[in-house]
């Protein structure tokens, strides 16, 4: 919410810019005022499927780094590695 709070959102009482609680009920309104981004969308289906796996790209998300892609294949294939 970057928009300018005018009322307190937990008991409606008018609020200045500079309040950084509300002067009726204390509550504090810089969490309102933050510029938080949205959280991420939750896949469900992949980590119904897979909760390890969906679980470790998250990992690899937050810590920036990508897991380099394995290609699984048979034992006995001829392909070479």
């Amino acid at each position: 919410m970057t928009e300018e709070l005018k009322f307190c959102p937990h008991c409606g009482s008018p609020v200045t810019v500079d309040d950084v609680k509300c002067p009726q009920c204390q509550t504090d309104l810089s969490v309102f005022r933050s510029d938080a981004p949205a959280p991420k969308k939750l896949n469900l289906n992949a980590l119904y499927s897979n909760p390890y796996r969906e679980g470790m790209k998250r990992v690899h998300d937050r810590q920036g780094n990508k897991p380099a892609k394995h290609r699984w294949r048979w034992p006995w294939s001829k392909e070479s590695r």
